[in-house]
C-alpha cells in the first residue's frame, strides 16, 4: 500500500462520539466532513427512534446498535477507551441557558456540561465541539462558561468531591501552572451567513488537544452569505424576483435606507442569504392529509394563525429559527408568510429541509415530537462546515 493510499484509508476512519445527538443534525454534518460515528448518545426516545430508523433505512449512516438510548452520565462505559476517538461533539441541553427557559444555568438539573466534560476526560479525543444557544453568553452565565472552558483546558484537574463548589474548583484550575491539555476557542455562527435558509444563531466551544497539529491556531469560519447581498438582489437589481418568475417588488419602508446604501456602494462580494422560497422551490405543495410521493413527512397542517410576536417567517427571507417548542409544536416560528400576508404551517419535511436534513431522512412519530427533534438539531451544513475545519487538525 502506498503512502497516499494509507493516508486515504486513515482519513476515512476518523472516529466520532456524538453526545445529546438528537435527531442527527450535527451527526449528519460531521459525517459529511469525514467523521464516522462509533456512538450516538440520546436519552429522549423520539429522537433515538429517528436515529435508529434512519440507520436501518441507510446502513451507511451509522449502525442501529451505535445509538445508545441513555443519559450521557450512564453511558460512559459504552463509549470506548482513551485513544479510540478523534472527536467528541454534541449540544448539551440548552434550556438552562435559553432565553425561553428558566435561566437557571448551572443550577438547572438539565445542565449537562459536567457529563459532557466527563466524556472528554475518559476519551481524551483530539477534538471537542460543544454547541449551545447564544443565551450561554449572557453576563450572568459568563463565570460558569469560563469554568466550562477552564475544565476543557485542564480536564485532569477534577473536583475534589461532590461537595466542592464549582467556583472553588474553577479557582483551583486557574491557579495551576500546568500546560493546558486543550486549546479552547469560541465561534459564534448565524446559520444564514453560511447559506442555510434559516436565521439560527448558535455558539460553539471548540477544543483542540495541544499535541495536535495547528492546535495553537483556530481560523474563524468564513461567512459566505449576507443579508446585504440578498437585499441587493431583491430591491436593487430585482434578479431574485426574476429567478422565481415573480414581478419586481418594492422594498418595505423599513428597508429603504439599507437599499439606498446598497444602490450607492454596489453589490456586496458575498452570496445572498438563502430564503424559504429558495429552498422550497424543489418541493411540491403539501397534499391535504397525505404524503406527496417521494417526500416523506410532507402532510398539510391546517389551522395556522398568527398572534403576538408569532406572525410566521416571510417567504422571501431566511426562516426564523426552527424551535423545538416548550409545549409541543412551536407556533409562529414553524409558519411561513406569503407576500400577501397569508400564512400556513411548515410541514415536518419543510422544517427538516430548512435544517438541512436530506430528502430521504425520515421522521417517524407524531408531529409534536418530531418537530421537537428537528427544532433541537444543529443545522447540518453548519456542522459540516465546522467539521471540515476541524479535520484540518486531525492526525488521521
Amino acid at each position: 500500500m502506498t503512502g497516499k493510499q494509507s493516508k486515504t484509508k486513515q482519513r476515512n476512519s476518523c472516529q466520532s462520539v456524538e453526545l445529546f445527538a438528537g435527531g442527527g443534525g450535527m451527526a449528519l454534518g460531521m459525517r459529511e466532513a469525514g467523521f464516522k460515528h462509533s456512538a450516538l448518545v440520546e436519552w429522549w426516545a423520539p429522537a433515538a427512534k429517528v436515529l435508529r430508523h434512519n440507520a436501518v433505512l441507510k446502513p451507511d449512516l451509522w449502525k442501529p446498535d451505535n445509538v445508545i438510548e441513555a443519559d450521557v452520565r450512564l453511558s460512559l462505559n459504552q463509549l470506548g477507551e482513551r485513544g479510540t476517538v478523534q472527536l467528541v461533539a454534541g449540544g448539551p441541553p440548552c434550556q438552562p441557558f435559553s432565553l425561553g427557559g428558566t435561566h437557571a444555568g448551572d443550577t438547572d438539573d438539565r445542565n449537562q456540561f459536567p457529563a459532557a466534560l466527563d466524556v472528554v476526560r475518559r476519551l481524551r479525543p483530539e477534538l471537542v465541539v460543544f454547541e449551545n444557544v447564544p443565551g450561554l453568553l449572557r453576563p450572568g452565565f459568563e463565570p460558569y462558561v469560563d469554568y466550562v472552558k477552564a475544565q476543557l483546558r485542564h480536564p485532569d484537574i477534577t473536583a475534589k468531591s461532590d461537595d466542592e463548589l464549582w467556583n472553588e474548583h474553577h479557582a483551583r484550575i486557574n491557579k495551576t501552572k500546568a500546560l493546558p491539555i486543550y486549546r479552547v476557542y469560541q465561534e459564534g455562527i448565524d446559520a444564514a451567513n453560511l447559506g442555510v435558509p434559516q436565521s439560527r444563531k448558535r455558539v460553539f466551544i471548540i477544543g483542540i488537544r495541544a499535541d495536535v497539529s495547528g492546535a495553537d491556531t483556530w481560523h474563524e469560519l468564513d461567512m459566505s452569505h449576507s443579508r446585504d447581498a440578498l437585499l441587493h438582489d431583491q430591491y436593487v437589481t430585482g434578479t431574485y424576483w426574476a429567478r422565481h418568475n415573480l414581478p419586481p417588488q418594492d422594498a418595505p419602508a423599513r428597508l429603504a435606507n439599507a437599499v439606498k446604501r446598497l444602490e450607492a456602494i454596489g453589490p456586496p462580494g458575498d452570496q445572498p442569504w438563502q430564503t424559504l422560497r429558495d429552498v422550497l422551490t424543489t418541493i411540491p405543495e403539501p397534499g391535504q392529509g397525505s404524503d406527496v410521493h417521494l417526500w416523506p413527512n410532507h402532510h398539510f397542517i391546517p389551522g395556522a394563525r398568527t398572534y403576538a410576536k408569532h406572525n410566521g417567517s416571510p417567504l422571501d427571507m431566511p426562516s426564523k429559527t426552527i424551535k423545538a417548542g416548550v409545549h409541543g409544536v412551536a407556533g409562529g416560528e414553524a409558519m411561513l408568510r406569503e407576500l400577501d400576508g397569508t400564512v400556513r404551517y411548515l410541514t415536518v419535511r419543510e422544517a427538516a429541509m430548512v435544517q438541512g436534513f436530506p430528502q430521504d431522512y425520515e421522521f417517524p412519530g407524531p408531529r409534536s415530537r418530531v418537530m421537537g427533534v428537528i427544532g433541537n438539531a444543529v443545522a447540518t451544513h453548519v456542522a459540516a462546515t465546522l467539521g471540515r475545519a476541524l479535520r484540518q487538525h486531525t492526525a488521521v
